[in-house]
């Protein structure tokens, strides 16, 4: 990663931890970082905040909830764009389809 992008790690960081723990984290590497992400994964297991699995209905519903998003608010098209790919790129991959 580059400085710029550990800069932005770090920043959102501190919005949940230390200073002084973000900046640590914000640039670990190798095997430093395996394990440290082995061991949130696991924290995070035994407070059951794992994130749900990615189904083909949980990501149809949140297809389905963006067309009844309110978009008043300022919402760049490309955005929009982006969102709706990963979207549907991830309901491609979880029916196995190849988009082009």
């Amino acid at each position: 990663m580059n400085q710029t992008q550990n800069e932005a790690i770090e920043k959102s960081l501190q919005e949940v931890i230390s200073n002084e723990a973000a900046n640590e984290l914000a640039y670990k590497t190798g095997t430093e970082l395996i394990e440290l992400h082995k061991c949130i994964y696991e924290q995070m297991s035994i407070q059951n905040l794992l994130p749900e699995e990615i189904t083909v209905k949980s990501v149809l519903t949140e297809l389905y909830e963006l067309t009844e998003a309110d978009f008043s608010k300022e919402l760049l098209l490309s955005d929009l764009q982006d969102l709706m790919f990963q979207k549907v790129d991830m309901l491609a991959g979880l029916l196995g389809i190849e988009l082009e």
